[in-house]
């Protein structure tokens, strides 16, 4: 049996040391599901569509959703889960909206997938498809725009969103959805080219782990936020990697669904085979496994194609991995921020 409440607002009350949620039973944007004979005592989940634009100047895609802040109106953002935070791009609202708090105190922050950014600190209450953070959330609105961020705004995308779990002066506003909403989501882009074109992608909140998974990693543990949620440092999850025929070796791994190229790091990795753009040589096979695992988890050939198998060797400093894009197209990613886990599975 599959229930669906239609849903346009959640409202939440602390009464007697429980979290009590009321639906409103009025037609919205999107649908809560309960699964199972007991539905009424499952967890609803929320889910937000992602559409997949292309990445201005190069060959690759980006999943994009839309979001309130305050009381805008929607504005289009990136989905970047190698950040944490927002930032809005100039050009998102022509006055301030209700609700959104600035302050005049000048910050500089550099998201690997914009460059340097410079703007002033705000702070709102965020909207994802109807359910708003339970607290004001700090954000940066962008006073310059460079020559990237304005092809961006060129295709009406207005921000970035950061939905990392590592936390590094900015707060990933789904951590301070309500319940379960804020603990658990998972993120699965879909491209615009193929079988599956014109289907929207998806981000679920309150996401269950999935009931088989191709890989299930361990992010270390930092700490927690300002708000108490849970902080993981996602950049450092642990990966066993293969190229070609050369030994495993195990390294953190970042995944980053903001860039789509997947960047191979370190001085160990100098004697890879690649073109003269330190492009990892077509057709080299990549495997990366759990560690200990005696299964390869995801595997492709290298190749030239941006947000499919495009990967670049840069060979110097301390090893890591960081997985571009491809895995949000070719899987579901669930992350759950209670045990610090990290879900790869399936789409189909």
């Amino acid at each position: 049996m599959r229930l669906r409440l239609p849903v346009t607002r959640w409202s939440v009350a602390v009464a007697a040391g429980a979290l009590v949620m009321s639906i409103p039973a009025v037609a919205a944007e999107t649908d809560v599901e309960l699964s199972g004979s007991d539905a009424a005592r499952e967890t609803p989940t929320v889910s937000i569509p992602v559409r997949t634009v292309t990445s201005p100047g190069r060959d690759g895609e980006n999943g994009t959703i839309l979001m309130r802040v305050g009381r805008s109106a929607p504005i289009r953002v990136i989905v970047d889960t190698g950040f944490s935070g927002l930032i809005v791009f100039p050009g998102a609202w022509d006055r301030r909206p209700a609700d959104v708090r600035q302050s005049t105190t000048q910050v500089s922050i550099r998201p690997a997938s914009l460059g340097r950014v410079r703007g002033v600190r705000g702070s709102a209450p965020m909207t994802f498809n109807g359910v708003t953070t339970t607290v004001d959330i700090p954000f940066v609105a962008a006073t310059n725009s460079n020559a990237y961020i304005r092809q961006w705004t060129n295709q009406g995308v207005y921000g970035l969103l950061g939905v990392g779990t590592k936390g590094a002066g900015l707060v990933n506003p789904l951590s301070a959805l309500p319940g379960v909403l804020g603990l658990r989501w998972s993120i699965h882009f879909q491209r615009t080219v193929g079988d599956r074109r014109g289907r929207p992608g998806e981000i679920v909140l309150g996401a269950d782990p999935p009931l088989e998974s191709t890989m299930a990693l361990n992010m270390p543990y930092l700490g927690q936020n300002v708000n108490g949620a849970a902080l993981w440092d996602d950049h450092a999850t642990p990966g066993c990697w293969r190229f070609g025929p050369r030994p495993e070796v195990c390294l953190p791994t970042q995944l980053d669904s903001a860039f789509n190229i997947t960047r191979v790091k370190g001085a160990r990795f100098r004697s890879l085979p690649t073109n003269s753009d330190d492009i990892l040589r077509s057709g080299t096979l990549v495997r990366w496994a759990e560690p200990g695992s005696a299964f390869t988890g995801i595997r492709y050939r290298a190749g030239n194609r941006a947000s499919v198998n495009l990967t670049r060797v840069i060979p110097r400093g301390k090893g890591q991995i960081i997985v571009g894009n491809d895995l949000y197209f070719e899987n579901v990613v669930t992350y759950n921020t209670v045990l610090g886990k990290v879900y790869i599975s399936d789409p189909r």
